[in-house]
């Protein structure tokens, strides 16, 4: 009897957000729309450090937004 394995979505680094969250459709586009943007300009793993750095920097400007 063949088994089914069922996953739990795991939370994602979310730019348009400036969250991690589990991604829908629009956070999907916004991040496929980032890395291919960028693609001709950068190997792999300097893109994904971009982006993380960008969702770390909006993450922390949403921060000082609600400190003020």
């Amino acid at each position: 009897m063949p088994t089914e394995t069922i996953t739990t979505p795991q939370p994602t680094m979310c730019l348009l957000h400036g969250d991690y969250h589990v991604t829908g459709r629009p956070c999907w586009e916004a991040i496929t729309t980032w890395y291919l943007d960028r693609i001709p300009h950068a190997e792999r793993q300097d893109l994904d450090d971009a982006y993380q750095a960008e969702v770390e920097r909006k993450m922390l400007d949403e921060l000082m937004k609600g400190m003020r």
